[in-house]
């Protein structure tokens, strides 16, 4: 199977993270794959934004779910980047579904608050795209109920480690899928991920040579916040 290059929260080393001109330069690089997170706002309106806090991207003090919608986007999210992005706006999930769901793209969607999944889910349905998703969380509550919800979409576990309790669990959950940190894993942690059927994808690539060790292990995809530099290593091998 061929490695899928998710543009992490679009190609968000050079461009300000989770907007759509972050979104399409990823595509712009030939990335296969986007993936970005999910919070909901105090009005209920579902955005992609990946801090627990508004300050490092807008210099605004506080988070996601005491804001509505409408105060989000008098918010600056592209300037922290540099002056060439200011007046990038937050973008809801709907959107992003509406812009990227009905292309040939996988998309790794990260549930970053919990109570979010049905909602999230209803969307999804509602675009007509959930083959190309999967459905991820760091939080494990989100994940299991997903698979409630969802008896079939995929689902994937972020993880630091891959061990052999976390792959019980997963599989008596029925998700596919486990997400570990690319610095912590081992052969022989692949090995064992393979040997009971689970995908791998890695997280926490932020670097080239974290990026070379990714392929090295052989797993089914990484997030990349570079992700022309891993279209050329895919090219090259």
């Amino acid at each position: 199977m061929p490695v899928v290059n998710y543009a992490h929260r679009g190609a968000s080393e050079y461009y300000p993270e989770n907007t759509l001109r972050s979104f399409y330069a990823g595509l712009e690089m030939r990335a296969d794959g986007i993936e970005t997170d999910i919070q909901r706002t105090l009005d209920g309106v579902l955005v992609l934004h990946h801090d627990d806090t508004l300050e490092r991207v807008t210099g605004k003090k506080g988070v996601i779910r005491e804001f509505t919608y409408a105060q989000l986007l008098e918010m600056d999210f592209g300037v922290f980047k540099g002056e060439r992005f200011a007046g990038e706006k937050i973008v809801t999930l709907d959107a992003f579904l509406t812009y990227f769901g009905q292309k040939n793209l996988k998309l790794a969607l990260e549930i970053k608050q919990y109570g979010v999944e049905e909602q999230t889910l209803a969307l999804i349905n509602a675009h007509g795209c959930r083959d190309r998703v999967t459905l991820t969380s760091f939080i494990w509550e989100s994940v299991a109920d997903v698979r409630a919800l969802d008896q079939t979409i995929d689902v994937g576990f972020l993880t630091d480690r891959i061990t052999p309790e976390t792959l019980d669990k997963l599989a008596l959950h029925r998700i596919g899928q486990i997400c570990p940190r690319v610095d912590l894993v081992s052969e022989e942690d692949m090995a064992l991920a393979r040997r009971r059927g689970f995908r791998v994808r890695f997280w926490g690539v932020k670097d080239e040579a974290l990026m070379r060790r990714a392929l090295a292990l052989n797993g089914d995809g990484m997030t990349v916040n570079f992700p022309d530099k891993l279209t050329a290593a895919l090219e090259a091998k």
